[in-house]
């Protein structure tokens, strides 16, 4: 019998390709997506423009996976209330708890950790989480819902029962609050700080204290137990693997924080 192997090859490959296709043929969304700023993260540039890594990511996940976005920004702490209650679909890089497990999905895209910045005549005689907590002067801001990881969520909840901890509506206004003074050190993560830092005329004058070095906290997209199906969650779960596979993800962290810090952060 007479084969045509060329044949046979082009129709092969379309085939998988049929079948790769097939489970993006529905329609994924659209979904409400809220972003919040912060740092690398989401910011606005020069020409007040919201950029980052969470916008570039969104972005190149919904070209993967064929899903619409409805894109908006919100306060942290509001975004999490809408998707405890079951008011929004989306958000970006959360910190998984138990608690939140309950009512979201999270498929993470990278990890990292807090830093206690303070101003270095301060920072010079601090070493640990425990001599801050040793000198009842010294006040710390945290953005209010914000996890922060194991090495600091129980010390911060020691410090507020002492009245000691400032919170604010995000990290810019804890930013502000340190340049005034009116708190002695704050938690950021490397990811975070280089656009606040130069926003607030901060560079040279802050120490960056690594006194969590084993916290390793991962952080990923948010996706509503109640409003996003399951399908749609393994679609946009299969779109990031991909983008981790391929060099995509790390791609997007360089472009925003460089080669060094985006291969210290890849899950």
């Amino acid at each position: 019998m007479k084969t045509y192997p060329g044949v046979l090859a082009r129709a092969s490959g379309l085939l998988v390709a049929l079948l790769l296709a097939a489970p993006w043929a529905q329609a994924c969304g659209p979904y409400d997506i809220a972003f919040y700023e912060l740092g690398s993260l989401y910011y606005q540039n020069a020409s007040k423009q919201y950029v980052g890594i969470d916008k570039d990511l969104i972005e190149e996940i919904g070209r993967r996976s064929g899903c619409r976005f409805r894109q908006e920004s919100d306060a942290r702490a509001r975004i999490w209330i809408r998707l405890a209650e079951g008011s929004l679909d989306m958000s970006v890089s959360g910190i998984p708890t138990p608690e939140r497990d309950q009512f979201a999905r999270f498929i993470i895209y990278f990890q990292t950790r807090n830093h206690l910045l303070m101003a270095p005549e301060k920072a010079a005689r601090i070493d640990s989480l425990r001599a801050f907590y040793a000198d009842p002067a010294l006040r710390l801001g945290v953005v209010k819902s914000f996890k922060h990881g194991k090495g600091f969520d129980a010390w911060i909840d020691t410090l507020r029962a002492l009245g000691r901890v400032t919170e604010y509506v995000d990290a810019d206004a804890v930013f502000s609050a340190f340049v005034e003074n009116t708190i002695d050190g704050l938690l950021a993560m490397p990811v975070v700080w280089g656009p606040l830092v130069l926003r607030h005329k901060l560079d040279g004058k802050v120490s960056y204290l690594d006194i969590a070095p084993d916290d390793r906290v991962p952080h990923g997209l948010i996706l509503s137990r109640k409003r996003v199906s399951e399908p749609d969650a393994e679609r946009l779960r299969a779109a990031m693997e991909a983008m981790r596979s391929d060099g995509t993800l790390e791609k997007i962290f360089q472009r925003h924080l460089g080669a060094d810090l985006a291969r210290r952060i890849m899950p």
